[in-house]
Formats: C-alpha cells, structure tokens, sequence
C-alpha cells in the first residue's frame, strides 16, 4: 500500500531529526580527540577544514531533506525512495552513490560509541519504513533527478 504524503512527511521529517542526533553524536566523538578546541574553533574546523569535509556528507543530506519538506510539492514516493536510498548509500554504503571517504572515517567512530551506535540503529529503522527505490533502472533514475531538483538549491562547495 503506498504512504501518503503526509506520512512520507512524517517519516522524513523523523529521518532528518535522527540523522541530526546521528551529526551531533558523530561531533562528541570526535571532540575527544581534540578536547582543547573551544566551539568557535570546532565551527571554524568544520566549515573550512578539508579534513572534515567528509562529516557534509550527512550535512547535506540533512540540509536537502529540511529543504524539500518545505517546499510547497508534495513529496512523492519515489522521491522519498531516492532520498532513503542516498540515506543507505552514505551510511551503509549500500549503493552506487556509496561514500568512501565519509564510511572510512565513520565506522571506527561506530566502534567507539554506543550513543552512536543506538543512532546509527535508529537511522536505519527509519529507512526500513520509507519505501525502496523501483527496481527499474528509468523509474530510478527519473526519481533521482525529480530528488535533485529538490536539491538544488545548495552551492556548489557543499555545506
């Protein structure tokens, strides 16, 4: 049976929520590592610090899902199916949109924290109820660019 959009709403504005306890835990962790910096230097790190630019890989995709749940367009299914699908693709690298970069740093950190840990899981309970993406290649692709068009709005250096 397929969601209505207001519970694609409801699960993705969920997603969102755990996806920015999942940032925030992510932070904690490795702020042990660095405990002199004070906040202001951390914000400083994290936005112009190539060496944290694998940490916007989840920025993003939380930034791109607030957007589209305001924008006036319903959210369709296969919309929220792109999104979880680019959700698994980051974190699990599931995918073909699958992040090197961000799971080599982020599954040591896994290992360190269990509060991370518990929203990693949460994360991908979520994803369990959203819709997976169409096993067609077209209806895929076509509801990855419907996504990216949502998305546009970021710039182009990311977060």
């Amino acid at each position: 049976m397929a969601d209505s959009s207001t519970e694609l709403t409801l699960k993705l504005q969920a997603l969102s929520r755990a996806l920015q306890q999942l940032h925030f835990h992510v932070l904690e962790v490795e702020r042990l590592s660095e405990p002199g910096l004070t906040p202001l230097e951390w914000v400083g790190r994290l936005a112009n610090d190539p060496g944290w630019a694998w940490l916007r890989a989840i920025s993003s995709l939380i930034v791109d899902i607030d957007h589209a749940l305001t924008a006036e367009a319903e959210l369709t299914e296969q919309e929220a199916a792109a999104v979880a699908a680019q959700v698994r693709d980051v974190l699990f690298g599931e995918g073909d949109q699958r992040n090197e970069d961000f799971l080599s740093r982020y599954r040591p950190l896994l290992q360190m924290s269990a509060s991370l840990a518990s929203c990693h899981g949460e994360v991908k309970r979520l994803l369990d109820t959203i819709p997976r993406e169409s096993e067609n290649e077209s209806d895929r692709l076509h509801a990855r660019h419907l996504w990216a068009m949502r998305c546009r709005h970021r710039t182009p250096h990311g977060l």
